[in-house]
């Protein structure tokens, strides 16, 4: 029988790189979403629930990278709050 592969148990962080300035200031500054498939409006915006997904799948991994100090809370934390895999590790 052959052997079985494990799941990682770590978290992919693919496409962190894109989502990222989204996540600071909630503008994709770059036009780096749409190659991806993922529509901004006019103002260079994803939708909310593009946005939100992606802070579920990604915002631990963010929150992790080295930021500014006088940077505050990003725009992704003050619409969305703790990624869901960072609330049940909180209690």
């Amino acid at each position: 029988m052959p052997v079985r592969r494990k799941q990682s148990k770590r978290r992919s962080t693919e496409g962190l790189d894109e989502w990222f300035f989204v996540f600071s200031g909630g503008h994709d500054y770059f036009g780096e979403l749409p190659p991806l498939g993922i529509e901004t409006n006019k103002y260079s915006q994803p939708s909310l629930a593009d946005s939100e997904a992606a802070w579920q799948r990604l915002g631990e991994a963010f929150l992790e990278l080295d930021r500014s100090p006088e940077s505050g809370d990003s725009w992704a934390f003050k619409q969305f709050g703790l990624p869901l895999s960072m609330r049940s590790r909180r209690r």
